[in-house]
């Protein structure tokens, strides 16, 4: 049984989505970036602080999301495109969006509800490892300021 057609099978196509990963993200973000004037032993403990807070983010995927969530996270993490989960998971497209950016209610004034990123933010905000280790980056940066 194939996926019901949607509204939006009409200009689908008219977007494109560039997908870049993580780390070519990070490296371009770092090769000339804000750090390289860094003492050589601050850059490696922030190396080490984004390491650390890597491992907590990923916790949070897998203790706080829904499974179709986390699988959706994991996905864009390693550059697939919206479209592209939605046809490997059989789903529409706007299905992936609201997993990760919620859906819209505008019978109660435009109010958002679910989606992983709020999720994540949330969560992120009241973890005492992942608000320690921003803390601690936060503490480095301000050395140059």
């Amino acid at each position: 049984m194939g996926r019901k057609s949607n509204r939006s099978n009409g200009y689908q196509h008219i977007f494109a989505e560039q997908s870049y990963s993580n780390d070519m993200m990070a490296e371009f973000s770092e090769a000339q970036g804000l750090v390289e004037n860094y003492r050589p032993e601050d850059r490696e403990k922030l190396l080490d602080l984004r390491e650390e807070l890597t491992e907590e983010f990923w916790r949070l995927v897998d203790n706080e999301l829904t499974t179709r969530q986390a699988q959706v996270i994991r996905l864009l993490a390693k550059g697939y495109t919206q479209i592209e989960i939605a046809k490997q998971l059989n789903v529409n497209q706007s299905s992936i969006t609201k997993s990760v950016n919620g859906n819209c209610d505008y019978r109660n004034g435009k109010k958002i509800y679910g989606g992983a990123k709020k999720k994540l933010r949330k969560l992120a905000e009241n973890d005492p490892q992942i608000t320690n280790i921003i803390a601690q980056i936060a503490e480095i940066h301000a050395e140059y300021d």
